[in-house]
């Protein structure tokens, strides 16, 4: 593990941003470009270069200001790191934990915020399937930001991805089956909405199999009943992110951003952005795109990479 002061390759570290399940992260200075990066180093250093390659190169594939930036991914001493933007600011977890209840504009807008995001990384074809406030962060700007894409996963000519895993509190029900899909992120969005405006996750039990069965039965408590300031359109949209069906959620995060704008009255920008998605659909069916690998072009419908041979 890395201490304050030294240096690894071109990296001097500042001192530790803490530690997770799966790895810890750390403050450092690129010395040459002279800006402050995170650096996040695995628990697991697997001797197999393509595993640990994983979360980088599915981060590396995304652009998007409301997912942080992955930079480069290296190996120093035996010791393999990953390094992302550096984003000044607290984890969302951390301003729950004092705050409690955000205010209803407010939580509007951060999860706007990440269904952008998320919407982003599913036009990739990649699911995060730890969406949680302590990997969303917030910046001194109040911009958020996703990260730790640990358990990520790229969907490809596959229904689901199968391993089991997740946070339970905000785990679809599908998700403990090991049939985690896009509905899954989305039902983890509804999760944090609920949280930010009740304090509270809407399934909170230390077994996880409580979690699943009430998950399952919808046996889920409206937010509204738990907070009268919270409107009944907003009450709607969560609820419906919570379905216990995958059929009955919203089927893209863009559609909670929709809806969310409708509530604040925000209607000649709905068909503004409606507008501009057309365009984008249009565009995103002639272009071919990048490979997710690589990231060199590929030809109109390939099925493999002409240049690493991955499967598109």
């Amino acid at each position: 593990m890395f201490l304050q002061g030294q240096k690894v390759g071109k990296y001097e570290i500042i001192r530790s941003l803490g530690s997770g399940g799966f790895g810890s992260v750390f403050l450092a200075k690129d010395t040459w470009l002279d800006i402050k990066v995170a650096i996040k180093v695995p628990h697991k250093q697997s001797t197999e270069l393509y595993k640990l390659l994983k979360e980088p190169r599915l981060q590396a594939a995304l652009n998007h200001p409301n997912i942080v930036r992955m930079i480069a991914a290296e190996k120093e001493d035996h010791t393999f790191f990953m390094v992302m933007e550096y984003v000044r600011g607290k984890t969302l977890e951390k301003i729950l934990q004092k705050e409690k209840i955000l205010e209803i504009d407010q939580a509007m807008d951060y999860v706007k915020q990440i269904a952008a995001g998320v919407d982003h990384a599913h036009k990739s074809k990649i699911i995060h399937r730890d969406l949680r406030p302590s990997n969303i962060m917030v910046s001194e700007e109040g911009t958020l930001k996703i990260t730790d894409f640990g358990t990520s996963a790229w969907l490809n000519n596959v229904p689901y991805a199968t391993t089991r895993i997740g946070s339970p509190p905000y785990m679809a029900p599908e998700q403990f089956q090991g049939k985690a899909t896009y509905a899954s992120d989305i039902y983890s969005i509804g999760c944090i909405l609920y949280e930010m405006i009740v304090g509270r996750p809407p399934i909170f039990d230390p077994d996880p199999f409580k979690i699943l069965e009430k998950a399952q039965e919808g046996k889920i408590t409206p937010p509204r009943l738990r907070n009268n300031k919270i409107p009944k359109e907003l009450d709607e949209i969560i609820m419906k992110c919570l379905a216990a069906k995958l059929e009955d959620r919203y089927q893209r995060p863009f559609e909670i951003i929709r809806h969310i704008s409708e509530i604040k009255g925000d209607k000649p920008r709905k068909a503004e952005i409606d507008d501009i998605l057309g365009r984008i659909r249009a565009r995103e069916r002639a272009v071919s795109g990048q490979c997710w690998n690589c990231r060199r072009p590929l030809p109109l419908r390939a099925k493999n990479c002409p240049y690493c041979g991955e499967s598109m």
